[in-house]
């Protein structure tokens, strides 16, 4: 601090000092030029009043020498500060040259005119300052009454100001040498003597920012300087008491300090026993959790079946089951419970829980969704949701009927063909509105197909540059697949999404099931499957037909009688729609595609409405209205009668209403029975 008050101070004196100095400079410079012009005034007059009695017609150059030795003392080493003449010209009354001193120069313009200006009534000596350290003056010769007699410009050069320089130079400097160092010390002395309560007070604010009372010596060097009366006796008194003040708070804070510091001790220790607590309870949960996912899936000969799950958290939200029915099909369901952590753990298990008793109490899959979706929506206070995939295989009639319940569809994979996704049931999550209805489809599988199940886990797994695995790569995989076996394919579906996730962290639950329907109970021949659209109204139940007539007519049946069972209809009524989708469907087999049987695409759907039934049968051949066939004549001898017609003519006859329509290049013929009518008949 005092170093940079005695710095600034001498910078000051400095500037001071050369301020003067040039101010004294100019000053004498402004002297001399005045001193040089009096000169030339003086001068010029002279030798003016000399030649007022000089014959200027017949002045001769050495007269006018002559008139420079008489007006002007020659220099000697002695008197180095006169002035030093050059030139003189002398002019007549026409302003013309009359005489000049040796060795002028040749008389110009510029010493014409001033004459003449000097010669004017009136007019007084012209003094001008010539380039070169010069000066000239010029003045009028005049008589007794006035009369310009003509005039006279003298020029001369004057070294005073070089001369005072020289002569008080060495003074000069050691005067302002000597003022400067003076000024420095007295600048130093105050510097120091004003610098030396602000050093003394920082270093008693460092010891107290260290935490520690100022030194004795600083301390007493304070207490004498807050005893005077002027700013820095004031400020050391501000000092002296905020350092007393901070002390004293630091004193009552180190002792809050360790009172907080016990009091933290201890509450970490009983976070540490809750933390100890939940994690227990947590890997409890996980075990639960565990242990409520099946691990030993259904063995049969005729399916095969592979699961995973690997939760983001301790516990997750995700689900998958497999089990046999009581009737002997294999049931199977993924889910994915919104959120994660143990609500969605616990909802998992209820979802889960309630999904396999409804199964076994409801043959159809979409009762069993219902069911369980009503039961959630009464015991949801979070208002969670659960989106799922649930699907029955008959694995004596290798038929795959399913509810999707806003889950992402999974890919069925054929021998010998690409994966492509399962046409979506158009159902809703689960546990968000009660009274839903979900519509299923039932759809034949092949010996050899396989199904790959997944959340969205595994889709929107991200790697370290936080790009997605994403749909299109699974494909990609399934595609790339040379083997259908369940836990061969979900485990090279699962190596290639750790490979591309590496180290990058899991957000979401990864679960996933692979199935393939393996057959044996029925010889099935070679499918191409339909292509019509699963999204039907609500209730209806659907089912894509394979277009082979030996292992087709079995499924449909069965199809029929499970949906009858479950609407508690009579034989009769299940025999007659059996009947009539007989006759339809080897109809359009043996004569709507003839030689490209591989081109059709059949589906059957049925539903109740109120006391009666609708069957709605679909194919994609030629335009073809059933009610127009030929009438047979039933009174003729069979042999006589033509070929064909007497089974379209059944159907016409045994059901309340048959139309016909063609809609969308497709032949849809619609039959609608009530019970009563089915049990006159049976009657």
């Amino acid at each position: 601090m005092a170093g940079r008050i005695v710095g600034m101070i001498s910078i000051l004196t400095l500037v001071g000092v050369a301020a003067a100095a040039a101010l004294l400079l100019g000053l004498a410079v402004d002297s001399e030029e005045d001193s040089g012009r009096q000169a030339a005034l003086v001068l010029a007059e002279s030798v003016a009043r000399s030649l007022v009695n000089a014959d200027l017609p017949s002045l001769s150059d050495s007269e006018v020498n002559d008139l420079i030795r008489v007006n002007v003392p020659a220099p000697d080493d002695s008197d180095s500060d006169i002035a030093e003449l050059q030139d003189i010209w002398v002019f007549n009354p026409q302003a013309r040259l009359a005489a000049s001193s040796e060795g002028a120069r040749t008389v110009t313009r510029d010493e014409i005119v001033p004459a003449r200006g000097a010669m004017e009534p009136g007019a007084v000596t012209l003094v001008q300052s010539l380039p070169d350290g010069r000066y000239a003056g010029t003045a009028a010769i005049r008589g007794a009454d006035g009369t310009a007699l003509g005039a006279v410009r003298v020029e001369f050069t004057s070294n005073r100001i070089g001369t005072h320089f020289e002569l008080y130079r060495g003074e000069y400097l050691i005067g302002v040498i000597a003022v400067v160092v003076a000024l420095i010390f007295v600048s130093w002395f105050l510097a120091k003597r004003l610098a030396r309560p602000i050093g003394i007070m920082v270093r008693a604010a460092r010891a107290v920012e260290d935490g520690r009372q100022p030194e004795p010596s600083v301390a007493a060097v304070l207490r004498n300087t807050s005893l005077t009366r002027d700013e820095y006796g004031e400020l050391a008194g501000v000092f002296l008491d905020m350092a007393r003040e901070v002390g004293a708070r630091e004193i009552r804070l180190n002792a809050q300090v360790e009172e907080r510091t016990v009091e933290l001790s201890e509450k970490n220790r009983a976070l540490e026993t809750a933390q100890r607590e939940i994690r227990n309870d947590l890997e409890m949960a996980h075990s639960v959790q565990a242990a409520l996912v099946p691990s030993d899936l259904p063995e049969d000969p005729r399916a095969g079946v592979a699961a995973f799950m690997t939760p983001a958290l301790d516990v997750g939200g995700d689900f998958y089951d497999a089990f046999l029915t009581d009737d002997g099909r294999l049931a199977f369901a993924i889910a994915d419970v919104s959120g994660k952590g143990v609500a969605s753990a616990l909802m998992m298990a209820v979802g889960r829980a309630l999904l396999r008793s409804a199964a076994n109490q409801h043959p159809d899959p979409s009762r069993a969704v219902a069911s369980t979706n009503d039961q959630l929506c009464g015991m949801n206070p979070k208002e969670l949701f659960i989106t799922a995939f649930f699907g029955v295989i008959d694995l004596e009639l290798g038929t795959l009927t399913y509810v999707n319940a806003g889950h992402d569809p999974p890919y069925i994979i054929r021998p010998d063909e690409a994966p492509e996704m399962i046409p979506h049931t158009g159902g809703i999550a689960l546990g968000v509105l009660p009274d839903l209805n979900y519509t299923e489809t039932t759809i034949p599988l092949d010996a050899g197909t396989a199904l790959y199940l997944y959340t969205d886990g595994i889709t929107e797994a991200e790697n370290a540059n936080g790009q997605q695995f994403g749909r299109e790569r699974l494909e990609e995989k399934l595609a790339g697949s040379t083997v259908v076996e369940p836990k061969e394919l979900m485990d090279g579906i699962l190596t290639d999404l750790r490979e591309f996730s590496g180290d990058a962290k899991q957000f979401d639950d990864i679960t996933c099931m692979a199935l393939q329907f393996v057959g044996g109970s029925v010889t099935l021949e070679p499918y191409i499957p339909g292509r019509g659209d699963a999204r039907l109204a609500s209730g209806w139940r659907r089912m894509v037909v394979q277009p082979q007539l030996e292992s087709s007519l079995p499924r449909v049946t069965a199809f029929i009688e499970r949906f009858a069972e479950t609407e508690g209809f009579n034989p009769a009524e299940v025999f007659r729609i059996n009947l009539a989708l007989d006759e339809l469907l080897t109809n359009t087999l043996e004569h709507g595609f003839e030689g490209r049987v591989h081109e059709a695409d059949i589906s059957v759907a049925i539903r109740s409405e109120g006391d009666s039934v609708i069957v709605r049968y679909e194919d994609n051949g030629s335009e073809f209205n059933p009610l127009q066939a030929t009438e047979q004549d039933t009174e003729l001898e069979l042999v006589e009668r033509p070929i064909g017609g007497l089974g379209l003519q059944l159907i016409a006859a045994s059901f309340d209403e048959v139309t016909y329509e063609r809609v969308d290049d497709r032949n849809v013929t619609t039959m609608r029975q009530s019970r009563e009518s089915s049990e006159e008949d049976s009657g």
